[in-house]
């Protein structure tokens, strides 16, 4: 379980909400590790369809997105003891400011699904420079941004694209956001396939400002192998420096 103070969160490219047994297996994240916040990105459901699970998991508010017919959809729940008010949302993010108490200092926290094609990725990293003017607090930010930062984050016969690596590293860097690391296995997306076809790739993170990282110097991410996803779920382990 979470250590005394500790906020988690859950962050999980689900591949879609309407299959029971990954509603099966969400629930069971949500029953061991307890978190206060849980984004789902890719339920392929309405918002309000998505909402319905409140119950099941426990956490009774919750903010949606609808799916573009089979793709997207994204969802946000989280618990009474917390307090999440809306800044923006779109297709491809939730944007949210976050306090965990009156007397804690609030921060924002932006969940992302990263852009599927290649040709747009460039639109997820204008709107990151858009959001990053806006809010001068602790910021952090979490989910599928569906681009590795460097080579050795990409596991497959192929290489990855050294441009396309470097446009993201450059829209981090210009927002002051450094990634938060990780524990598990090295990648977060494998396309199951065998031999040489097999790609294995870091995909999923999470990333924040300096800010943010003093104010929760103890953070951690973990990657939760899924049999239901293609895609790993980040634990999230928010821990509040209390000395």
């Amino acid at each position: 379980g979470a250590p005394l103070g500790a906020m988690n969160a859950l962050a999980w490219n689900c591949r879609g909400l309407g299959n029971p047994r990954t509603v099966y297996e969400l629930c069971n994240f949500v029953k061991l590790h307890h978190p206060k916040l849980v984004f789902l990105s890719e339920t392929r459901m309405s918002a309000n369809r998505s909402k319905n699970l409140r119950w099941k998991l426990g956490l009774k508010n919750c903010l949606g997105v609808d799916c573009n017919g089979l793709s997207g959809g994204l969802a946000l729940f989280w618990d009474d003891s917390i307090c999440v008010s809306l800044l923006s949302q779109g297709e491809r993010y939730i944007d949210v400011l976050v306090s965990d108490g009156p007397d804690s200092v609030p921060w924002w926290a932006t969940f992302v699904y990263g852009e599927p094609r290649v040709e747009n990725r460039k639109d997820m990293w204008s709107l990151l420079r858009s959001l990053c003017g806006a809010w001068a607090g602790p910021w952090m930010m979490i989910g599928y941004f569906n681009e590795a930062m460097w080579q050795y984050e990409h596991f497959s016969d192929t290489p990855q694209s050294k441009r396309q690596m470097m446009d993201f590293r450059e829209v981090l860097s210009h927002c002051d956001l450094h990634d938060l690391g990780f524990t598990g296995l090295p990648w977060t997306y494998n396309n199951n396939q065998g031999g040489r076809r097999n790609v294995r790739v870091r995909l999923d993170r999470a990333i924040a400002c300096t800010d943010w990282s003093t104010l929760f110097l103890e953070a951690s991410i973990h990657h939760l192998t899924s049999s239901r996803s293609d895609h790993k779920a980040l634990l999230f382990v928010i821990q509040p420096d209390i000395h």
